[in-house]
């Protein structure tokens, strides 16, 4: 084994030849590899000089293996195929404990980030690649593991797992409270500086139809301040720019800390369910698992501060 290099042809010629002899034409197999038909051919011709046999039937049309080209030819493709398997898997060890996981802003930012280093402690040795985005990332292209998204669910293509329903209220920051009455009841709130979100979110996000849920149908509604994003509408609340629509899980750590009040006693609204999303088909490697596990767990965490700050404004 230690001449192996010397007694072994050239692997540009096989994987030349390989694609020549699956091809049968070097016009194809120059295109497949990125070079010419004449480079095809010389390879060829190389190889066949150093094997001291003819590989292939060359006629006007059509080209051949011999007999000892088909013998070579499944030796080669088979040596080839199993080194391409072992390259695979070996890469696939090295990613194992490497998870991407997607998921929204408002998530990442206000729920995701500030438990993440916990999860970092438990499991040191597992790397996080965080994409953020408020679009769907298609899993094929981004190669994902798993994500975090803000619907109803029904993504046939994945398999889906609920995390929690987001409850919402009317919520701001002390400083806004200082500098303005405090409202008694719903329909005081329409008095108020209203922060409004756009974009598309679903309609249990705005202001309508918290109205409606509480028994009120305004005429029309005037925000002081729109915002497209989550994020922005949080850090907006907080900056006392108004009143916005806003609840657990995704800002209890405001709610705990007094950064955000909830203004009134009124019926909260919920919202559409945070889901673990992940490709059917795939096999979840363990760090995937542990990665669920932990945001199962988290998540529950969440839920029993929801519930807990329902019945404290109920």
């Amino acid at each position: 084994m230690a001449r192996l290099r010397f007694k072994l042809p050239s692997p540009n010629h096989l994987v030349t030849f390989e694609a020549a002899g699956r091809c049968l034409n070097f016009t194809k197999a120059g295109k497949e590899l990125n070079v010419s038909r004449v480079s095809v051919s010389q390879q060829i011709k190389a190889l066949e000089e150093r094997l001291g046999v003819k590989l292939f039937l060359r006629t006007h049309k059509t080209l051949k293996l011999t007999i000892a080209g088909e013998r070579y030819y499944h030796v080669v493709s088979s040596a080839l195929n199993d080194i391409l398997e072992g390259t695979s898997e070996i890469q696939k060890g090295r990613s194992l404990n490497r998870l991407t996981v997607t998921t929204t802003t408002g998530f990442s930012a206000h729920w995701l980030l500030p438990r993440i280093g916990l999860f970092r402690t438990l499991h040191p040795d597992i790397e996080i690649r965080l994409l953020v985005s408020d679009q769907n990332i298609d899993f094929s292209s981004e190669e994902a593991d798993l994500g975090v998204r803000y619907g109803n669910g029904e993504w046939p293509d994945l398999y889906c797992e609920p995390l929690f329903y987001e409850k919402i209220s009317p919520v701001c920051s002390p400083s806004y409270v200082q500098d303005h009455r405090m409202p008694l009841g719903p329909h005081d709130i329409l008095k108020e500086t209203l922060i409004g979100l756009e974009g598309a979110y679903d309609l249990q996000t705005g202001w309508s139809y918290w109205f409606e849920a509480n028994g009120i149908a305004p005429e029309s509604l005037t925000y002081a301040l729109s915002v497209n994003t989550y994020t922005n509408l949080v850090q907006a609340a907080l900056d006392g720019q108004g009143i916005a629509l806003l609840g657990p899980p995704l800002i209890e750590q405001y709610l705990a800390d007094g950064s955000l009040i909830k203004i009134i006693e009124s019926q909260p609204v919920e919202r559409r369910a945070f889901y673990v999303v992940t490709p059917k088909h795939n096999q979840k490697p363990p760090a995937l698992e542990l990665f669920i596990d932990w945001l199962r767990s988290e998540a529950s965490q969440s839920e029993v501060f929801a519930d807990q700050a329902a019945l404290l404004q109920g």
